[in-house]
């Protein structure tokens, strides 16, 4: 592991676990063990460091929900279910801590700022990766499909994160199944 990489991994552990704003530079550099200058050379502000974490925590689940999705090679409405199921999968792994995201966008609240304006690109990216999805199953309209999925998946791991094990995952789920064969 790179020293950037070992930043990013300590960065984002206290991220997920403490809060973005309450890690603090300092704290960062104290857990991994480097010089303010070595963080700062590889991440010359901490909302450059913000955003390499979100865009890691973002494809790391894109890699991981593609490789599930192709490794059972399920097309049209089989790909949206699997997909729904996918979905609550991610969701209610021990380790989920909530969308990074939206985190991102409660923690840094002002809709100029770079780390909401950030957060939002990256929901929108969500929807158009189920459209996408949507689209390659064969939906009759997949825009308005990958939204509504979006809606209910950003929904469930909202819940999920404030009241964990509440089956709001599941029934997310449930209602995700219910649009798929509907729009298909």
């Amino acid at each position: 592991m790179n020293m950037r990489e070992k930043i990013l991994t300590i960065a984002s552990s206290l991220f997920d676990t403490r809060g973005i704003q309450a890690s603090g530079v300092d704290t960062i550099i104290m857990e991994a063990g480097v010089a303010k200058a070595t963080l700062y050379k590889h991440f010359p502000s901490k909302n450059q460091l913000i955003m390499a974490y979100l865009r890691e925590k973002s494809d790391k689940f894109y890699a991981w929900l593609n490789a599930q999705l192709a490794s059972n090679k399920a097309e049209s409405i089989e790909l949206l279910v699997q997909l729904c199921e996918l979905m609550e999968q991610w969701i209610t792994r021990p380790e989920f801590h909530g969308l990074p995201f939206h985190i991102a966008a409660v923690e840094f609240p002002d809709p100029g700022h770079p780390i909401n304006q950030y957060s939002a690109v990256l929901s929108a990216e969500l929807q158009s990766y189920l459209c996408k999805i949507a689209r390659h199953a064969g939906a009759k309209d997949p825009e308005a499909l990958g939204q509504q999925l979006t809606i209910l998946f950003e929904g469930a791991a909202l819940v999920e994160r404030l009241a964990p094990h509440t089956g709001a995952a599941a029934r997310a789920k449930l209602a995700a199944i219910t649009l798929v064969h509907n729009a298909t």
